[in-house]
């Protein structure tokens, strides 16, 4: 599948250097410039993504753009000019993509959770649909970050939702990590974990442990700016036909964390917990 970007990248790849990059020159290569795995490894995300993107099958992020541009020592036209094309780039692939979507079933079943912070969670991670208490306890909102490894890494609030981040960061990946080799054939998920791989060096230092679990399975403990601190317990559903996952936090009996639901459910109710209070829509468009 060809593409203007693919064709550009492809184009500077050849005008690279190799003995500039400190890679090996002269008889025994057999291509000229750069290749593929090579531009790849210098950039830090897997051969396979990197090819993707010459295709136009991925979308990638602006990490990811700024590390190729580093490598094939773009100028600022350069650069403005990978920019643009990987932007255009991006509407084409969102109109091709499917949406993925929430089963009318499982809202239901959302919508009788109400007194419970809930969520799906898609293939790679995104929040599809959740309940009010969950938009209240996560930060959730229609026009913000959905993609829950994103939050982790990549948002300063959430690292402050967590006071033991680290546990849940490792968790997180090490989830990853058994998604990755579940779902091998799913391009966003890939996508994803070149995207973190780039833009966080704790995300890439946790992935190269190749740790492995099922999921969220350990109790969490919560810094609400609201509800202050307290520990809730995951539940976690499988659904297996729309691979989407269903978690619901609830609170242990007798523990600070009743207090803070039913703090949160008042502020919920009140119109004062400052988030998006119902489910995401049946057929909520994820992809940009």
């Amino acid at each position: 599948m060809a593409s203007e970007l693919g064709d550009f990248l492809r184009a500077r790849r050849d005008r690279a250097q190799p003995s500039d990059l400190g890679l090996m020159s002269g008889g025994t290569r057999r291509v000229a410039g750069l290749r593929r795995d090579e531009l790849a490894l210098l950039a830090g995300v897997s051969s396979d993504y990197y090819t993707r993107i010459e295709q136009g099958r991925v979308r990638p992020s602006q990490q990811v753009l700024a590390a190729l541009a580093r490598v094939l020592r773009l100028d600022g036209t350069e650069r403005e000019h990978l920019l643009r094309l990987a932007q255009r780039s991006a509407h084409m692939i969102i109109r091709r993509r499917p949406r993925e979507v929430v089963a009318a079933g499982t809202l239901d079943l959302l919508s009788r959770l109400d007194d419970l912070p809930a969520i799906v969670l898609g293939r790679a991670l995104d929040a599809l649909a959740w309940t009010p208490l969950g938009a209240a306890l996560l930060a959730l909102s229609d026009d913000g970050e959905r993609n829950m490894a994103r939050r982790i890494f990549l948002l300063p609030e959430t690292r402050q939702l967590y006071p033991n981040w680290d546990a849940v960061a490792a968790e997180l990946v090490a989830h990853l990590r058994r998604l990755s080799a579940a779902r091998e054939t799913h391009g966003e998920l890939a996508e994803l974990i070149d995207e973190l791989t780039v833009a966080s060096g704790e995300f890439a230092a946790l992935w190269s442990r190749h740790d492995v679990t099922a999921g969220v399975t350990r109790r969490k403990t919560f810094r609400h700016r609201l509800a202050g601190t307290f520990e809730l317990e995951p539940d976690v559903l499988t659904l297996t036909r729309d691979e989407q996952t269903l978690c619901i936090y609830r609170a242990v009996p007798d523990s600070p964390g009743v207090d803070a639901l039913a703090l949160l459910n008042t502020l919920v109710a009140s119109g004062l917990a400052g988030t998006n209070q119902r489910p995401a829509d049946i057929g909520t468009d994820v992809t940009g």
